[in-house]
């Protein structure tokens, strides 16, 4: 197994283990290539003609495929669901089969490129937007092993028909038999109740870990994201596809999330036996509520506000209507509750700079 980055966010005091794509052992991610030396010739790896503007290092042989994706951007408040995806590798052995060309479905002006120092301090390093595609054994070597094919990176910003095609082919070509589907949603929900996730599927009688569950049908109707295309496109081909939405308070944008993450974790161990060490995630999501509810008790606005949604959650049963809400993005409440803008700014400001009661602990 590759070594994992040590990813310490100083804005949140606190530590998540997720891989990076400096560290996997294959070629790097290719930046959009040079003029002239453009070719949209389709690669074949082991008698198999990869899909246009893939890349592909192997085909691996999985057993009971599981495939997991999230995205970064609209689909992922807080990172939550991108940050659940990237602990679930790094606590695998896992090894990346493959990427997209960044120049074929990213939009620079968007998605931008980032730049940050090298590892030995000598130059800058030039980071493109990426999805990537990783296998991921399962250590037990029973009969009910299920293997993983993680899928995950920024939202595209182009061709998402033809980014569907892809995962559909890939999908078929190592034998995914479950689709398991993860996003983040801003929500009225406060933070001071437990965090929610909401669980839909499709197709469910067409796999034993999902035949028998309770699912609630999403009511929502309006734009969707990559995460909804990919479900549809993929129950379309008869995957049973299961669908997992985290629930974040819309006035705490700070990211990532660990405790969104955690829970959306949480719940997919739950369904599908799959088995996640806690410890770290955990103890970065006590760290950051302590943190926000610190923040929100300096601020009376916001103390006020917090209070108001709670109300709010208590009279609507939110608590047993979660799957109501549906699988994408919902508008922070209205009306004349407290301006949550002041409350947004004082929770960013309180946990940009780690302002801390005295005597408090700042290790990560």
């Amino acid at each position: 197994m590759s070594d994992s980055a040590d990813a310490f966010d100083e804005r949140f005091n606190f530590r998540l283990e997720i891989p990076a794509s400096d560290d996997v052992e294959s070629d790097p991610p290719e930046g959009p290539p040079r003029a002239g030396g453009r070719s949209r010739g389709r690669r074949t790896v082991d008698g198999w003609r990869a899909p246009e503007g893939l890349h592909v290092a192997q085909v691996p042989v999985l057993r009971r495929a599981t495939l997991v994706y999230a995205f970064e951007g609209w689909n992922d408040a807080g990172e939550a669901a991108s940050t659940a995806v990237r602990v679930l590798v790094a606590q695998r052995e896992h090894e990346r089969i493959a990427w997209v060309d960044p120049e074929e479905f990213f939009v620079f002006t968007e998605t931008r490129p980032t730049v940050r120092p090298a590892r030995k301090g000598q130059r800058r390093h030039v980071t493109w937007p990426s999805i990537e595609f990783f296998a991921c054994p399962d250590p037990d070597d029973s009969p009910e092993a299920r293997d993983l094919l993680v899928i995950v990176g920024s939202e595209p910003d182009l061709r998402w028909g033809r980014f569907a095609d892809i995962v559909v082919e890939l999908a078929r070509k190592v034998g995914v038999e479950l689709v398991v589907a993860l996003g983040a949603l801003n929500t009225d929900i406060p933070h001071t109740v437990p965090p929610h996730v909401s669980r839909g599927a499709t197709n469910a009688d067409r796999h034993d870990l999902l035949r028998g569950e309770r699912f609630t049908r999403s009511n929502y109707r309006g734009p969707t994201g990559i995460v909804g295309i990919l479900a549809s496109r993929l129950g379309d081909r008869r995957y049973p596809v299961l669908s997992l939405w985290g629930h974040a308070p819309h006035y705490v944008s700070a990211s990532p999330n660990p405790l969104i993450a955690a829970r959306i974790l949480r719940e997919l161990v739950k369904l599908t036996n799959l088995t996640v060490d806690f410890a770290t995630l955990d103890a970065s999501a006590s760290r950051f509520t302590d943190q926000v509810r610190e923040a929100v008790a300096r601020d009376p606005e916001a103390a006020e506000y917090v209070r108001e949604l709670e109300r709010n959650y208590r009279a609507s049963h939110r608590d047993e209507e979660e799957g109501d809400v549906g699988d994408e993005e919902v508008a922070p409440p209205g009306g004349d509750l407290p301006s949550g803008a002041a409350m947004v700014d004082a929770i960013e400001q309180f946990l940009k700079f780690g302002q801390r009661p005295p005597g408090s602990s700042a290790e990560g």
